[in-house]
Order: C-alpha cells, then sequence, then structure tokens
C-alpha cells in the first residue's frame, strides 16, 4: 500500500499496524493514519484514528491513504486539530478528491470516468457517514440508525433510472436512507416537546430550532419535500400541489422528467447539500 511523500512514519504500532502523521495536519500530535492488517479483524487497508479524544477509533478500512486522510480532515477531529478551522477545510477537500482520483486511475487506467470519485450518490453517502461520526461525537448519538438493508438502498440508488417507475423507487430508497434519523433517541434531548408531531424531519427541526436557532432553513426544506415525494409521485398522485412543490424545491419543473437520472442527480445534490450544512453547523 503506497505512501505519499506527506507522510510521517511515527515508529510506533497501534493494533500491530504502522501509524502515521501527516505533514499537511499541522499542530495536531494525535490523529494519525493507520496502514496494515488489523489485528482482530484481519482487514489490510488505511485507517482514520484520533486517539486524544476518541472521536474517530479506527474509523476504515479505506483503500488509499488519502481517502483516509478524508475522513480526518471531513470531521471534527480533536480538539487540538488545526483541520477545526472551516477555511482549511475547505482548501483542503478539493485536494484530497483530486489525489483519491489520482489513485483510482492509477488502479483502473487514465480513462476511468472522473464521476465515478465524487458522483451525486457517493457524495450523499459520503455525506451522511460523515455527519453520523461527527453527530455522535457532539451529541452522543448517531443521527442515523444503521440498518442492515442500508446496503440494498445504496445499490438500488445507484441502478440507471430510465422511467417514472424508476424515478419512483430510487426516490423511495433515498427518503429510506434519509428516515433512519434516530427520532426516539433525538426526541429524548429535546426539552419542549409541546405541540411536537410524531416524523423523524419534525424531531430534527425541534432539535435544529432548540439548539441552532439560526440554522439554515434549507436542512429542513430539502429533506421534507423528499420524504413528502415518497409518500405522493407514484403511482396515481404525480400531479398533486404537494408533489408540484416538492419537485420545484429540488429545481425539477416539469413532471413526467425527460432525463430521469438528472432528476434523480439533483434531489441527490440538494440532499447532499443540506446533510452537508448540519455538519458544517454542528462542527462549530
Amino acid at each position: 500500500m503506497g505512501l505519499p511523500d506527506s507522510a510521517i512514519d511515527t515508529g510506533k504500532k497501534f493494533l500491530g499496524m504502522n501509524t502515521y502523521t501527516d505533514e499537511l495536519i499541522p499542530n495536531c500530535g494525535s490523529c494519525f493514519i493507520i496502514s496494515g492488517t488489523h489485528e482482530r479483524t484481519k482487514e489490510m487497508g488505511f485507517y482514520a484514528s484520533c486517539k486524544k479524544t476518541g472521536k474517530l477509533e479506527l474509523v476504515g478500512p479505506y483503500k488509499s491513504y488519502f481517502e483516509a486522510l478524508k475522513v480526518l480532515v471531513a470531521t471534527k477531529g480533536c480538539d487540538s486539530c488545526t483541520f477545526n478551522k472551516a477555511e482549511l477545510k475547505a482548501a483542503y477537500l478539493p485536494f484530497l478528491n483530486e489525489k483519491i482520483k489520482e489513485e483510482i486511475a492509477s488502479t483502473y487506467g487514465i480513462g476511468h470516468p472522473p464521476s465515478v470519485i465524487m458522483s451525486p450518490l457517493q457524495l450523499f453517502v459520503e455525506t451522511r457517514n460523515y455527519l453520523n461520526i461527527n453527530f455522535k461525537a457532539k451529541f452522543g448519538i448517531d443521527l442515523f440508525k444503521p440498518l442492515t438493508d442500508d446496503l440494498v438502498a445504496g445499490f438500488d440508488l445507484a441502478k440507471p433510472c430510465v422511467d417514472q417507475r424508476d424515478f419512483a423507487l430510487k426516490i423511495q430508497a433515498l427518503a429510506g436512507l434519509i428516515d433512519r434519523i434516530d427520532e426516539s433517541e433525538l426526541k429524548k434531548r429535546i426539552k419542549n416537546k409541546d405541540g411536537l408531531k410524531n416524523g423523524s424531519i419534525n424531531a430534527l427541526e425541534r432539535f435544529l430550532n432548540e439548539n441552532f436557532p439560526e440554522y439554515p432553513k434549507n436542512i429542513i426544506f430539502n429533506l421534507r419535500h423528499l420524504l413528502t415525494l415518497r409518500s405522493k409521485i407514484y403511482p396515481t398522485h404525480a400531479s398533486t400541489p404537494e408533489v408540484i412543490i416538492a419537485l420545484n424545491g429540488f429545481r425539477i419543473g416539469n413532471y413526467p422528467l425527460k432525463d430521469w437520472d438528472k432528476g434523480v442527480s439533483k434531489i441527490l445534490d440538494l440532499c447532499s447539500t443540506s446533510l452537508y450544512d448540519l455538519l458544517t453547523l454542528i462542527q462549530q
């Protein structure tokens, strides 16, 4: 497994694996990239770890060094880490994305489609994962409950979308991943439950109102529209006012769509934006 020039071998072992710091993560002696075969799981790869606080304890394995390093950058890490500064994250993440592209190109060939790297689906999955890690670090719970059929939903979203039925199935799969929000745990952390209606998005909205009163409203706006589409778009309600409003919220003006895949990409992009804005909010 190759290492970049910026990797610095600490000379120490962790669970039988080599540990590295990186010259691009200054002023932090607690964030590490770990390389090797995990002595318990026997999985080979790169891991991201923050030993000081345990917020990122053995995240991985990742196939490449830069993928693991990206986890340390995209998540908050420990309090001493310089990458808590949002402007440094914003500057460094594009660099890491380019490095990951280069690694895939060297593995699969120069002509490998760049869309494989940061496709709308991959962006959504990565952002959701990073948000879960950071949410647990700050509030003690996973925002999204992990379920065994998450992988099935991911496969469904990756399939081509050629007609209205495919579009509806993808909306159902995507909404299912959002509706994994742990409503019961969120409610335990809400002080004022007066008038709170059932539903994961309602619980998240009340939680944000109490903890981040100035939060970007698009966070809830996009996610609520997604769940509206799930319940009403297929097969008989595609032209109802609720569906039209929800589609317009995703910048989709006409239905049925001329390009179903493009419509799914728009929805994925805006849902990823909602999750990223929430991630940024809780990292402050």
